[in-house]
């Protein structure tokens, strides 16, 4: 199977995929032939392939994932496109979680926004020490903090869609976000060791045992608020266009007329200087 978007490869019982849109930043697109697509059918063909016992996760240039890409979403959007958005991105991670084998992800640079939902599917995530976290989706009226409340706590998602404030690889793990840092130097090799000792395990007992942990989060409310704040997501996505900076300008009116620096600058209205590394230990 060609991909455009995403390299896949098997060595020692582990599929390795790697996000392929360094230009990109690796951001996530809509639609069967971008990479949420091509994710999720690379995930399937390993988990079908019987030589792969664990599925590694890992990105090429210099950020994991920045996001989700909206190109080629309608410029005019109605309310039922902005349920398509929510319906999609819900399908991408069911598909995910769907997966029988693991699948780890080994994070580093930026992790943002869909990134960061994204890896709140995997079964667990070693990141970089330098890696970064956040919802800058918050600063612009976008949605995002409903899918980490079940895993982080309704506070921490709430602070991170409330503000848009990366957070550090380190307090990613004060959170249960992140299982642990390593140096950046050996995040690559260290993941590749660790995934290659799960691929030695009895492959059925790995795979009953992934199962019964996941049926327990879910039994014990992971579904049922899930389900609950997605109706909620989409009216957020759908008020986001009235969402504007605190000059009074509509960020949409921003993004569409000066690009990506018209957003910083607009964004910079709001803060500069992080609140976490001014009064917490980040």
């Amino acid at each position: 199977m060609n991909f455009q978007h995403i390299l896949l490869e098997q060595r020692q019982g582990v599929a390795h995929l790697v996000l392929n849109r360094p230009d990109k930043r690796n951001a996530l697109g809509f639609g069967p032939d971008s990479s949420r697509g091509e994710i999720v059918r690379a995930l399937q063909q390993a988990d079908q392939n019987p030589d792969v016992r664990v599925i590694l996760i890992s990105a090429r240039g210099p950020d994991f994932c920045a996001g989700g890409d909206v190109k080629g979403l309608p410029t005019d959007p109605t309310p039922a496109d902005d349920l398509w958005v929510i319906q999609q991105v819900d399908a991408f991670h069911e598909a995910i979680r769907a997966i029988r084998k693991p699948v780890i992800a080994a994070v580093h640079g930026r992790c943002l926004g869909a990134g960061l939902s994204f890896i709140s599917q995997c079964d667990f995530v070693l990141a970089a020490e330098s890696a970064q976290f956040g919802l800058p989706e918050g600063r612009f009226g976008h949605p995002g903090g409903s899918e980490l409340a079940a895993a982080i706590g309704p506070a921490w998602a709430k602070f991170l869609i409330f503000t848009g404030e990366p957070i550090s690889a380190a307090h990613a793990v004060r959170l249960g976000l992140v299982l642990m840092t390593l140096p950046d130097a050996e995040l690559a090799d260290a993941a590749t060791d660790l995934c290659e000792r799960i691929a030695r395990m009895p492959a059925d007992a790995v795979v009953l045992n992934k199962r019964a942990i996941e049926k327990a989060t879910e039994a014990g409310g992971r579904a049922a608020g899930r389900a609950a704040g997605r109706s909620s997501d989409v009216i957020t996505k759908a008020m986001s266009r009235r969402a504007a900076a605190p000059d009074g300008r509509p960020f949409e009116h921003i993004i569409s007329t000066e690009g990506t620096q018209g957003l910083k600058q607009a964004m910079a209205q709001q803060y500069t200087e992080s609140w976490l590394k001014r009064y917490h230990d980040a």
